[in-house]
């Protein structure tokens, strides 16, 4: 026993436990109710001193300790582990009746007893197994032998990854990915613009490590790798003008330009744009578009053009072989480190949209669509991407219903639109030091979190908490070191990484 109830209501419970017992926020302790035969779960939310006696005493007692110690002289204290002690405030979880969990409708009798929590207490939690398992349950700085993770049908409901740097979002991603392979029931699009998914880093494996990479993962790169991978090459004939509007802003007149292009060229816009001169394409639009407007979308087409990920032939799209990859269960690891912003999110715009739109076909056939894997697109520093009015804002708004989901890794939360973040119903919420980091994402989570404000801020690296529609309550979890983690799989999948020799 830890201790006992003391006291408050159906949102917060407190009790009192020894002065000596240590107890960190964020532990997850149960209140045994034995007149009523249930069993209440309660997450500690913060501590506090307690003392019987008045205020007064406390501040008379370390006054005389103080003026003792100015004398050099010890101090003891009678009764010390009866008249001090410590008070646990906790928010209800829930509770078991009859092996069944339920939401906090009730609260424990007076004095009710409260313990840790053990194993056989979360058979609950414990499915036997997660599509998508990323670590093991965690109870304040203690990691408990229970698996957490998601089911992978939520990918398509789009997933939020929440973290200051150095908290550990990258090995959460590559266990997330690891697990994915493992499953091969859906599509994963990773695209990597900082090169840190593939090698991994100086002290943690990459993806290419995995036991099944084999035949689980693609990889697609504009560099030289150390292991097989594709050559990424975007067609400049699959580029249309809406993924230009998703990089660079255009005023009104030259967006009317871009789709008169578009419209009078087809899929050879870009192409011509590049191609013709200034004079030449004010006379093909009989002059309507001025020439200062053509100079200013062909220096954007030459950016484009002269990139080394773009390539006119028309027959050959890499984007085909993804969206197959993808079909076939695989994890897609798209490596865009050392390129310019622009060409980075132009690639990683152009395969959403590809996605999407791939999915969106599939739809109108019931029995096609329903064959299809959920896909799940990841992009990092996400806040760039997420733009009211671009492909990755349709895809958060519209993409469950064509099992295509986005996973929005960021550091800043904030600065994603609300509107938008509250179409993503998954969290990983690891450590964010900012107040208002902290404060968009309690109003958008699609559970309660605004009582364990104290314990995000206080995570450590690889802490986590996790919040979906469905889960009983906020899941605190430690988060698997991924080069322990694929130990798991070593002996399986020995077939050598597949990779087209055409884009070589």
């Amino acid at each position: 026993m830890l201790g006992r109830i003391i006291g408050r209501n159906a949102t917060e419970i407190v009790f009192r436990y020894p002065y000596g017992e240590d107890v960190k926020i964020g532990e997850i302790l149960v209140a045994e109710d034995e007149e009523n035969d249930n069993l209440f779960f309660l997450r500690v939310v913060d501590l506090q001193y307690g003392q019987e006696g008045s205020e007064k005493w406390g501040y008379r007692t370390a006054g005389e300790m103080m003026l003792l110690d100015e004398m050099e002289q010890p101090y003891s204290m009678r009764e010390k582990e009866r008249r001090l002690f410590k008070i646990g405030i906790c928010a209800p979880l829930g509770y078991i009746h009859d092996g069944k969990f339920r939401k906090p409708k009730a609260i424990p009798s007076h004095f009710s007893k409260v313990r840790r929590a053990c194993r056989d207490d979360y058979k609950f939690l414990d499915k036997g197994g997660w599509d998508i398992e990323i670590g093991k349950l965690r109870s304040g700085e203690s990691e408990v032998d229970v698996k957490v993770g998601i089911d992978g049908n939520l990918i398509s409901h789009h997933i939020g990854i929440f973290a200051t740097t150095g908290m550990g979002k990258s090995n959460l991603m590559r266990v997330f990915a690891a697990s994915a392979m493992a499953s091969g029931r859906y599509g994963l699009l990773i695209i990597d613009p900082h090169g840190e998914y593939y090698e991994g880093g100086e002290e943690t494996k990459g993806l290419r490590h995995h036991p099944m990479a084999g035949h689980s993962l693609v990889v697609y790169s504009p560099h030289h790798l150390s292991g097989p991978h594709n050559t990424l090459k975007i067609s400049a004939y699959e580029i249309t003008v809406g993924d230009l509007q998703n990089i660079f802003s255009f005023t009104e007149a030259q967006r009317d330009a871009l789709y008169a292009l578009s419209s009078r060229f087809g899929k050879e816009w870009l192409v011509n744009l590049h191609d013709m001169e200034n004079e030449e394409l004010v006379d093909e639009f009989g002059r309507r578009i001025q020439d200062i407007t053509f100079s200013v979308l062909k220096r954007r087409a030459e950016r484009i053009m002269r990139s080394e990920i773009i390539h006119r032939d028309e027959n050959v799209a890499v984007t085909d072989s993804i969206l197959n990859n993808l079909k076939e269960g695989k994890v897609v690891l798209v490596d865009t480190s050392g390129l310019y912003e622009y060409e980075e999110l132009l690639a990683g715009v152009v395969l959403a949209r590809r996605v999407l739109s791939h999915n969106k076909n599939a739809y109108r056939d019931k029995e096609a669509f329903g064959k299809l894997p959920s896909v799940l697109i990841t992009m990092e520093e996400a806040q760039r991407v997420l733009k009211a009015d671009g492909i990755f804002a349709q895809i958060a708004r519209e993409g469950r219903k064509f099992k295509v989901g986005l996973c929005a890794i960021t550091q800043q939360p904030k600065l994603i639109k609300e509107e938008l973040l509250s179409q993503f119903n998954t969290f990983f919420i690891l450590g964010l030091a900012d107040e208002g980091d902290r404060n968009i994402i309690k109003s958008s989570a699609k559970q309660d979190i605004s009582k364990v404000e104290k314990e995000i801020q206080t995570l450590e690296a690889g802490e986590a908490l996790i919040t979906y529609p469905g889960a009983p309550f906020a899941i605190p979890a430690k988060i698997h070191w991924y080069d322990d983690y694929i130990k798991n799989f070593e002996g399986e999948g020995k077939e050598p990484v597949k990779f087209d020799e055409a884009f070589y």
